[in-house]
């Protein structure tokens, strides 16, 4: 049969009514979610949303967004100024990427883990991206030593990711409430704790308006790096969001991964035509571990960090093995 006359895919909905934009702004967040075939939990549904979707390719689009706005309403970032912010690479994308859209320099301080495919990202939109220590808050310390000079305060505003209550309220806002009308009864949702932002917002809103629903974190274990992953018993810097989440007891657990543990899983991913880095192969696996570990059943969201593609010379050296 002719190609052109062939009967479309029951998946395909050609009657669809089309999302059209009025700005890239308009489409951050609204990600969609797959479903983890798996076999280990039967009573588990795995959903994956999949935040790799997003403009900029991560999560921090949410937040990057929300540090802008807050920066400017309360007049600290005007135009003519550079927006100043350390990143282990994803966050740093981000603002290169909406610091053009908006028509602001930019500059990041990332960290050893920052990858090529990052640093080409950050680059091509613009920004100047040096290298500072192997830890997020060591680029921090070097940014705000930055504003204590007159330089820096006229030339820069320094967003601070990791300690800008703009960053968690982005997820209170918009990540918490997605989740919650896509599963209305989620029995448990786990994200990567990273800069604890993204976690705690999320957490936070979970608490209030469906305090039956398990919060899971992941994070590296000791001796492991994977981006956007943090590594605490290493040394990573435990933010104010962290530390608001131990306090009030925002989250059930955590589960500690290996760098075997976050292929295996990305790998899995792959097969299932759904592109992350290890960060998302790590929280796939300790979603499982926890579930388990808590006798969890019903539908169950993992929330991917990033897209695949800002981690291809690492995914690479893996398939090569």
């Amino acid at each position: 049969m002719d190609l052109l006359t062939k009967q479309p895919s029951s998946n395909f909905k050609s009657d669809e009514k089309p999302r059209i934009y009025q700005s890239i702004m308009d489409s951050i967040g609204n990600t969609p979610y797959f479903l983890f075939q798996q076999e280990e939990l039967p009573n588990v549904n795995l959903y994956i949303k999949h935040e790799g979707l997003n403009p900029s390719g991560s999560i921090k689009d949410r937040a990057a967004t929300y540090n802008i706005k807050a920066a400017e309403e309360n007049g600290d970032l005007v135009k003519g100024k550079t927006i100043l912010d350390a990143s282990s690479g994803n966050m740093a994308c981000a603002l290169a990427y909406y610091g053009r859209q908006l028509g602001y320099k930019v500059e990041v301080i990332c960290n050893t883990k920052l990858t090529e495919d990052k640093k080409n990202f950050i680059e091509y939109f613009g920004a100047t991206c040096t290298v500072h220590g192997d830890i997020t808050v060591e680029g921090n310390r070097r940014c705000a030593e930055i504003m204590k000079t007159k330089e820096g305060q006229e030339k820069y505003c320094f967003l601070d990711q990791l300690h800008n209550w703009a960053n968690p309220k982005a997820s209170y806002e918009t990540l918490g409430p997605e989740i919650l009308k896509a599963f209305p009864k989620v029995a448990a949702v786990i994200g990567s704790m990273g800069s604890g932002g993204s976690m705690l917002g999320t957490s936070t809103f979970l608490r209030e308006q469906s305090p039956n629903t398990k919060i899971f974190t992941s994070q590296a274990a000791a001796g492991t790096k994977i981006p956007g992953t943090g590594g605490f018993d290493d040394g990573d810097y435990i933010t104010p969001f962290i530390q608001k989440m131990m306090d009030t007891g925002l989250y059930h657990d955590t589960e500690k991964v290996h760098q075997h543990e976050a292929e295996e899983k990305t790998i899995q991913l792959a097969d299932q035509g759904i592109f992350v880095g290890f960060q998302g192969g790590g929280v796939v696996h300790a979603a499982l571990a926890c579930c388990k570990r808590h006798n969890i059943e019903g539908d169950v969201v993992a929330i991917m960090g990033d897209s695949g593609w800002k981690n291809m010379e690492k995914l690479q050296k893996l398939i090569k093995k």
